[in-house]
């Protein structure tokens, strides 16, 4: 495996848990108490990772530019 076959699956896991992090959003919106707060925790992470997700895809997409 190369570095670009490896960034398309790094852009592939941050695509899932886009949507992973979009239905836990919805899911926020009629959410309460410690559910919310449960939820809010999830989408905190989930947003990190998704951030490091879609760095390194790029990093990695770059390395040879």
């Amino acid at each position: 495996m190369d570095l670009r076959q490896l960034a398309e699956e790094y852009s592939e896991s941050a695509a899932r848990l886009a949507r992973g992090l979009e239905k836990i959003r919805r899911q926020l919106a009629t959410a309460r108490g410690e559910d919310a707060l449960a939820l809010e925790k999830r989408e905190e992470v989930m947003t990190l990772e998704l951030a490091d997700l879609r760095n390194l895809a790029r990093y990695l997409r770059e390395y040879y530019a």
